[in-house]
């Protein structure tokens, strides 16, 4: 992570994948274009890998600069920004997802009600620091290469639509909460390996 640079809020948001998990099974990605891909799933089991539909409320976020300069910390991080986004689910399958032909998988709107689909206003705040995903965090041991982040999202409400937009959400859903996922890791610090869990997700 290079220090003492700025960045667009933009550029931030748009530098790659945002991660529930350091498996990275579940993420939530945007696009310049204002596109990008939401993905849940839980090793071979996948419910949601979806294009979406994202664009910010306020056009003034776009000029947004962002410093973010300085070393990580574990304690105390820094609030970088606050903003809202609009972001829409759409039915545009990701074709593809660990080599497997999403289109002949079950998920989507094969397992979300019409109203997952519309249009929702999301806040959220971007926060600077050293930061665990929030899977690896409810682990009671973290081992010592078990990945630190750089940058963290912070939703007022889950991507992941809530248990009402569900058409069966007995299972799965309502054991491990998706809709409760809030915070999304973003920007691996350096001098970190692999997951110390691997794929494996806890719900």
């Amino acid at each position: 992570m290079a220090a003492n640079t700025n960045e667009s809020l933009l550029s931030i948001l748009c530098s790659g994948g945002w991660f529930w998990d350091s498996g990275r099974s579940n993420e939530i990605k945007f696009n310049e274009d204002g596109t990008g891909t939401l993905i849940c799933r839980l090793e071979l089991n996948v419910w949601i890998a979806t294009e979406i539909d994202w664009k910010f409320k306020n056009p003034e976020s776009l000029q947004q600069v962002v410093d973010l300069s300085g070393k990580p910390r574990k304690k105390h991080p820094q609030s970088l920004s606050k903003f809202d986004l609009e972001i829409t689910l759409t039915k545009r399958r990701i074709p593809k997802l660990l080599q497997v032909d999403m289109y002949r998988v079950k998920l989507n709107e094969e397992l979300l009600k019409d109203d997952a689909f519309v249009p929702k206003t999301y806040s959220i705040h971007l926060k600077k620091g050293d930061f665990l995903t929030d899977a690896d965090a409810r682990m009671d041991k973290q081992l010592p290469y078990t990945p630190h982040f750089w940058l963290r999202l912070v939703f007022d409400k889950s991507p992941y639509p809530p248990r009402k937009e569900w058409k069966e959400p007995s299972g799965a859903p309502d054991s491990c909460k998706f809709w409760e996922w809030k915070e999304f890791c973003g920007r691996q610090l350096p001098g970190k390996t692999e997951s110390a869990w691997g794929n494996c997700v806890v719900c």
